[in-house]
């Protein structure tokens, strides 16, 4: 990664960086390939970045693992990109604005989530379930990375992302935009089945180990909780947010099968 909060990343892996090449919400700068590539991985990246007006270099394995930093998984093919789909709270409040006032609003946030995997499956939940973007703080998690890409199945290059530096600072802008803020907790009283999905709502999960900070709760609307059986005392949080993604988008989903 070329700098925490950076439009800018390194993708590495054969399949990664053609997922980056055919994204229209990403911009690839450059492709190095090893000369160890299987000549048909070669072509493929070459027509992709033919048709992605890409440069594309053909080099020692040493000049690819010196882009990637990870020898052992870049499989010979490293890229820098640039995320297209990324804004400021500031511009996504604006966006909202206008005709786009008359619909609802669904923004999931990451509040200390320290799993590169976590996250990116997270990313992959929020995309395929319709979320309009992921809060993601440039202090508390990982910015977008490899693993990132990875877990997220290259759907970070779809995810829409507006950028804070802090998540406190982006729960609160988003309030003063009328959004209603939301956390998952185990221990609060409402579920999340029980609770009316607010018009505009910024969701809250929080860190695999602790669950949400201090500060944040302390922000909070409103606390959910997901019922638990059988003696379970929790969900990995990937799981928890793909629950919440899923229930954010189910009356949208309601809405256009009328």
């Amino acid at each position: 990664m070329l700098g925490r909060g950076s439009s800018e990343l390194v993708v590495f892996g054969r399949r990664a960086v053609l997922d980056a090449l055919a994204a229209e919400t990403a911009r690839v700068h450059a492709v190095r390939v090893s000369r160890r590539v299987p000549a048909d991985w070669r072509r493929r990246l070459a027509r992709a970045c033919g048709e992605a007006g890409a440069e594309l270099e053909t080099v020692r394995p040493e000049q690819v693992s010196d882009l990637s930093r990870e020898p052992r998984h870049d499989q010979g093919v490293a890229a820098r990109v640039q995320l297209r789909a990324l804004q400021e709270v500031e511009s996504f409040v604006d966006s909202c604005k206008g005709e786009r006032a008359r619909r609802p609003v669904r923004v999931m946030a990451l509040d200390g989530i320290t799993n590169s995997q976590n996250i990116g499956m997270i990313v992959r939940s929020a995309v395929a379930s319709g979320i309009d973007a992921v809060l993601w703080p440039t202090v508390g998690s990982p910015w977008v990375n490899g693993l990132v890409v990875k877990s997220s199945a290259s759907t970070v290059f779809r995810c829409p992302i507006v950028r804070c530096e802090s998540l406190i600072q982006g729960i609160f802008e988003l309030q003063a935009a009328g959004f209603v803020s939301v956390g998952l907790a185990s221990d609060a009283p409402l579920s999340l089945w029980d609770w009316p999905v607010s018009h505009r709502v910024v969701f809250v999960v929080g860190s695999e180990t602790t669950g949400l900070s201090d500060d944040v709760s302390k922000l909070l609307d409103a606390s959910l909780s997901i019922p638990m059986h059988s003696g379970v005392e929790s969900l990995n949080v990937a799981v928890a947010a793909s629950l919440v993604c899923f229930h954010l988008a189910e009356p949208l989903a309601a809405g256009s099968r009328r």
